[in-house]
C-alpha cells in the first residue's frame, strides 16, 4: 500500500507525527525529547530503523489513554487503522508507538510508565520478527525477558534458565507461552498491508 492510498482521515490523524520531505514521508524516533532516528516511506517501500528511541502518536493526553498499540512501524500502525479506522474517531483515547525492526525493553518499559492505564495491543507482522517481537512484549509485561536467535531454521530462547527451540514456521506467541516464566499478557494484532520493507537479520537480545 502506498500512502495516498489511505484513507484521507488515517493520513489527516496522523499527520502531525510525520514530515513530508520531497517524495518520502519521514516519522522521527525520539529519545529524551531528541529526535535520533527516522522510518522513511516512500514509493519504493518502507525502511524501519534498528533505534533505541520511539515514534509515537497520540492526541489524548497519556493518563487518559485506554488502548496502546506497539508495533514494529509507524507504515504498519497507519495501515492498521486504514482497516480499523474506528481506533482514531474523535476522542477516542489510543495512542500509537512504533519501535522499530528490533525492540528493546527500554522502549517498552517507558511507554508502560508513560500511558499506565492503557491495554497494550501489538501490531506486530506475521513474520518471525513480529512473532518474535510479541513474545518480548509478553515478557516485559510481567517484568521478565527472554532471550532470542535464529539458528538453522529454529526459533531459540531461554526462558527460566532453559533452552527452548521452536521450528521458525511453528514459532508463535502461543507456543512461547509453553515457557512456565511466559503468560499471554497482550493482545496480538496482524495487521493487514502491503508494505515492501527492508530488513535486518533475526539476532535479538
Amino acid at each position: 500500500m502506498v500512502f495516498l492510498q489511505l484513507k484521507a482521515g488515517v493520513r489527516n490523524f496522523f499527520a502531525p507525527y510525520m514530515d513530508m520531505v520531497e517524495d518520502k514521508i519521514l516519522f522521527p524516533y525520539t529519545l529524551g525529547n531528541q529526535v535520533i532516528d527516522h522510518e522513511r516511506w516512500n514509493e519504493n517501500g518502507v525502511r524501519i530503523p534498528v533505534s533505541k528511541g520511539v515514534w509515537l502518536a497520540t492526541d489524548s493526553i497519556p493518563l487518559s489513554v485506554t488502548d496502546l498499540f506497539i508495533g514494529h512501524s509507524a507504515g504498519d500502525i497507519m495501515c492498521f487503522c486504514h482497516y480499523y479506522p474506528n481506533w482514531i474517531i474523535p476522542h477516542r483515547p489510543s495512542a500509537f508507538a512504533s519501535l522499530g525492526l528490533l525492540p528493546i525493553k527500554e522502549q517498552f518499559t517507558w511507554l508502560k510508565s508513560l500511558f499506565t492505564n492503557a491495554k497494550i495491543h501489538t501490531v506486530f507482522d506475521g513474520g518471525i520478527s513480529g512473532r518474535v517481537a510479541d513474545c518480548k512484549v509478553a515478557t516485559w509485561q510481567i517484568g521478565k525477558s527472554a532471550r532470542f536467535s535464529l539458528v538453522d531454521e529454529h526459533g531459540e530462547f531461554y526462558c527460566n534458565k532453559k533452552k527452548y527451540r521452536i521450528p521458525v514456521g511453528n514459532f508463535s506467541l502461543n507456543r512461547f507461552e509453553d515457557c512456565p516464566a511466559s503468560v499471554q499478557v497482550s493482545e496480538p494484532i496482524n495487521p493487514k498491508h502491503h508494505l515492501k520493507r527492508s530488513t535486518n537479520p533475526l539476532q535479538t537480545g
